[in-house]
């Protein structure tokens, strides 16, 4: 792994010059190829369904969600990443002059995974590169072509501009552990996406190096469907949730908890709505141009609600919670068997909310598998939704809206990173807020300001003006301050 050490060290030389340059012309270069991604973006799109399996519409969200986060974060930039001296204080007193400035961390080493894996890349590379890193990115080895396409806009976009500050590695784990180890890949900063069992292993790497790192770990969010909740539009947006991408989406909900007054009308409406409306298969991308005809333009809806597994293997992770459901007195209503490179949608009823004893209510399943659990109240739905080593994204259905309401109270006492009240994968969507998760789902934030500033670290700076003899007196007069303690930090009247 010599060769990690040493694209490690050319782009350690490469960064200090692109750092120094002024934070408009990062912005300049970055909105140059955002705008490429724009130009290119049927043939993206196609490259990102052939290779991951998604239908032409969910990759064409890849580049939606991709080029407005981006756009957003670039405009935001100049602002967030500017020198703050507002800050006083009452020890130092006015005439010190005091500049929090935030500094790159120099290389980043990022590991991406393959269900967004143009996205979940580009997604980070910019920002990082907005901050005045440069970056080593190792794209999974699941869908490779997707990290060559990278190389090549990267070549090509903005004038290459941007191509000596990014170097794509290829490989499996032997390639990502080089890359966050420290005397090889030796890294300022470690991002990674993935499993929880990797990113611990990736954890303790950059630990032992010193250096932070970014984790997101996946999910088990769950969806608590209140008594007052619409039942129709709940039902669609949870199975938006569960089978968007073949639950393939770290925010994808993979447990349901509907409160009793509703159970019976929720199950049998989703029942029908997966045998309606949700189907899977292969959907090829339209012909380059085919998004300006008619039928797209009159919003001609996919034939296919999603594609294959994108990694095989992950069937039989599937089937066997599936399995162990049904061992444990689960009742499937729809799907239930590995149908060649795909699941169906699969709508399991549970006996229990027991998530210790079930795998299906405590692992990530990472599929098209909606189990649904009775509960009595939703407080009781939230009790369940929180016994679990996750914490990614969560989701309450209620028609209290208001502040302080049934769904803001509700929301805040989900133990997740992200929470949206009626709809789903918003937190992950919204252009100006922060995305991660707590527990097991990780540490860290990427998107919007903090995602920007998380690729960053402060340097304060205090001036005193020169000549300005330093009041040595007081520093060395214990009473002094003991006055100072009692006088103008003492007991406030309320």
């Amino acid at each position: 792994m010599s060769g990690v050490a040493g694209i490690r060290a050319a782009l350690a030389d490469a960064q200090p010059a692109w750092a120094a340059r002024p934070i408009a012309d990062r912005v300049a270069a970055v909105s140059a190829f955002i705008d490429g991604l724009i130009d290119r973006a049927e043939a993206l799109a196609a490259a990102v369904t052939m290779a991951t399996g998604k239908p032409a519409c969910a990759a064409m969200d890849e580049l939606v969600t991709l080029v407005a986060g981006a756009r957003a974060v670039a405009a935001g930039a100049p602002e967030w990443l500017a020198d703050d001296s507002s800050r006083t204080s009452d020890l130092l007193g006015d005439s010190r002059r005091t500049v929090v400035r935030r500094v790159p961390l120099g290389v980043v080493a990022m590991l991406t995974p393959y269900n967004f894996p143009l996205t979940l890349a580009l997604a980070n590379v910019l920002p990082a590169l907005l901050a005045g890193n440069v970056v080593m990115l190792k794209v999974s080895e699941v869908t490779p072509g997707v990290g060559k396409l990278i190389e090549e806009l990267l070549s090509e976009l903005a004038d290459g501009s941007l191509a000596p500050l990014v170097r794509v590695l290829h490989g499996a784990g032997e390639v990502g552990a080089a890359m966050v180890d420290a005397a090889r890949g030796s890294p300022d900063h470690v991002l990674f996406i993935g499993s929880v069992a990797v990113g611990r292993k990736v954890a303790a790497a950059a630990g032992a190096g010193g250096v932070g790192c970014t984790l997101e770990l996946g999910g088990k969010d769950s969806a608590i469907i209140c008594a007052d909740a619409d039942v129709p539009s709940a039902v669609q947006a949870v199975a938006n949730g569960a089978f968007y991408h073949g639950g393939q989406c770290c925010i994808g909900v993979e447990r349901a908890y509907v409160v009793d007054s509703v159970y019976d009308a929720f199950v049998d409406a989703m029942v029908q709505h997966v045998r309606e409306k949700v189907s899977y298969g292969y959907e090829p991308a339209p012909a380059a141009g085919g998004g300006d005809d008619k039928t797209h333009a009159e919003g001609k809806k996919p034939t296919v609600t999603y594609g294959c597994a994108t990694a095989p293997g992950q069937l039989r992770t599937i089937q066997a919670h599936v399995d162990a459901a049904v061992a444990a007195g689960a009742k499937v209503l729809t799907g239930g068997q590995v149908d060649g490179v795909f699941y169906p949608p699969t709508v399991l009823t549970m006996p229990n909310a027991d998530t210790a004893a079930n795998p299906i209510l405590r692992d990530e399943t990472f599929g098209p598998v909606l189990p649904i659990v009775r509960v009595s109240t939703a407080e009781e739905g939230v009790a369940a939704a929180n016994d679990s080593a996750f914490g990614l994204g969560s989701y309450v259905f209620t028609q209290d809206t208001l502040p302080g309401g049934a769904g803001d109270r509700l929301a805040r006492r989900l133990q997740t990173g992200g929470a949206v009240v009626n709809d789903m994968f918003l937190q992950a969507f919204h252009t100006d807020a922060p995305f991660g998760g707590v527990r097991s789902s990780g540490c860290g934030r990427t998107g919007g300001r903090e995602g920007l500033l998380g690729f960053t670290t402060t340097q304060t700076i205090v001036a005193c003006p020169a000549g300005v003899a330093p009041d040595w007196e007081f520093r060395e007069s214990y009473s002094a301050k003991l006055g100072m303690l009692r006088e103008v930090y003492g007991r406030r009247e309320a």
